[in-house]
């Protein structure tokens, strides 16, 4: 065969084949474009559930708890420190090999949150660290009710939540107890401040360092 017939064939090969992956590509799209409108109310839906997510501030909520009760899985509340009655414990906290699992209570009803790696950390062109990390709360019966998709950059700080990082929710009663837990948590710590700034030994050491003998 010629080299001019070689020629010929080669791009008549290349020619072939590029119609066939704009084909393959055009049919592909068509076939796509399909089943989103033919599912369109699903993600619609998803789209809306992802929203009232956020609205309700409940990725931030439950990494508020993670933190919290990692730190200290001791912890407990008791309904009289706090303004919301709650009580809020602490009694688990499981570490085996990437996930790390704590499980707590709210007013009788056991929850756990889940932490777990799912891919090593990486080095970005600047120098970096990224990790991917999943946090999941599940029920008293094991079943998961929301999940967020973390991306961790340098010491565990996570870049701001977007909607699409919700990849989990089921709305429930549940709701009420994680912003039950949340606020008791925050207004108890605000209560212990002030109880501690109007005690009586901070009131007797102000009184003793400004020569104030009886008020």
């Amino acid at each position: 065969m010629s080299q001019k017939h070689e020629d010929l064939s080669l791009l008549s090969v290349r020619s072939a084949y590029d119609h066939l992956q704009s084909t393959i590509n055009r049919a592909l799209q068509r076939i796509e474009r399909q089943e989103h409108l033919s599912k369109a109310a699903v993600f619609n839906e998803v789209k809306e559930r992802r929203k009232l997510a956020k609205a309700l501030m409940l990725d931030q909520r439950m990494i508020q708890l993670y933190r919290k009760l990692t730190v200290n899985p001791e912890l407990k509340v008791r309904p009289a420190d706090g303004l919301i009655g709650a009580e809020l414990s602490s009694s688990v906290v499981l570490t085996e090999g990437s996930t790390t699992q704590v499980r707590f209570e709210i007013n009788g009803r056991a929850y756990s949150l889940v932490l777990r790696d799912i891919g090593a950390g990486s080095i970005s062109y600047y120098g970096e660290t990224f990790k991917s990390s999943h946090l999941s709360l599940a029920n008293n019966n094991g079943d998961t009710v929301l999940t967020v998709h973390l991306d961790f950059k340098g010491e565990d700080e996570e870049s701001q939540i977007s909607e699409s990082q919700i990849t989990a929710f089921v709305p429930g009663k549940w709701i009420y107890d994680i912003v039950h837990a949340c606020e008791t948590l925050i207004t108890s710590e605000k209560l212990r401040d002030i109880r501690q700034a109007f005690s009586d030994e901070r009131i007797e050491q102000l009184k003793q360092r400004f020569g104030i003998e009886s008020l």
